[in-house]
């Protein structure tokens, strides 16, 4: 064989190798947005759910959430099986605790133990290997993502888009940012990009195959917003609720709160 040819081959075969793996990276990236809408438009604003123009997304939650499994014999075992295994590793952790000031050797302890179980100490609880809710009820997973908030404050600057429920919960986003801020929750670990696709701001949460959430925020000409929440996550039914606000009047900022507003941690 002539050696210039085979170097050739192997050449072209490397050349090609890097193509493809780069098509395949750049089909796997995140989606991108950009950093200014099209035409120009303002979603600032303090903006109340007009649930008579809405969907009825309590009715739509509780369609899709699934029915708990009855238990068997065999989960009971299971179950009983990993209690005594997590509370044998859990003494052994909670001599770390011992002698600490206040609830910080408590904190030692529990880091001790939570290396032991690392290094095959306790199995996890059998409630533990729940699909992609974890361990919170499935209809409360559901509700958090995709229930609309009564009230939501947008404010919009040239470089940042800032979302508020309420006063503790706050969403601050860098429109078009082409690298994904990670937020680790009870919930799980997701990629959260945004930014403008035309007219609509988009904010979109990911964890891999397990959860997918898209909320579309839209001004309309008649001083609407219209939120869109598309939801999916393995082992659930998807769903897409659409909500529409009005702005909110003076009377309405100032009266007092009637409680917390409904979990919406996307």
């Amino acid at each position: 064989m002539n050696p210039a040819r085979s170097s050739e081959a192997v050449a072209r075969h490397v050349i090609g190798a890097l193509i493809a793996s780069g098509l395949l990276l750049a089909g796997c990236g995140t989606t991108r947005f950009e950093p200014a809408p099209q035409p120009a438009v303002n979603l600032s604003g303090q903006w109340i759910l007009d649930s008579a123009a809405s969907d009825d997304a309590a009715k739509m939650i509780a369609a899709i959430t699934p029915k708990p499994r009855p238990w068997t014999d065999k989960d009971r075992r299971a179950q009983a099986a990993a209690d005594a295994a997590a509370q044998g590793a859990g003494g052994q952790g909670g001599q770390g605790g011992q002698g600490g000031q206040g609830g910080q050797g408590g904190n030692r302890g529990g880091r001790r133990e939570g290396r032991g179980n690392e290094q095959g100490g306790a199995p996890p609880r059998v409630s533990d290997t729940l699909p992609s809710w974890g361990r919170v009820r499935p209809g409360d997973f559901i509700s958090a993502f995709a229930m609309p908030p009564a009230m939501i404050t947008i404010e919009q600057l040239p470089a940042r888009v800032r979302i508020g429920v309420g006063e503790a919960r706050r969403r601050d986003f860098q429109p078009g940012d082409d690298q994904p801020f990670s937020v680790t929750d009870r919930y799980g670990s997701r990629k959260v990009s945004a930014g403008w696709r035309r007219d609509e701001f988009l904010v979109q949460s990911a964890d891999g195959s397990r959860l997918t959430v898209t909320e579309h925020y839209r001004r309309h000409a008649d001083d609407r917003l219209d939120l869109r929440v598309e939801f999916s996550a393995q082992g659930l039914k998807s769903l897409d609720v659409h909500s529409v606000y009005r702005r909110a009047t003076n009377a309405e900022l100032e009266a007092p709160s009637e409680g917390p507003p409904a979990p919406a941690p996307r």
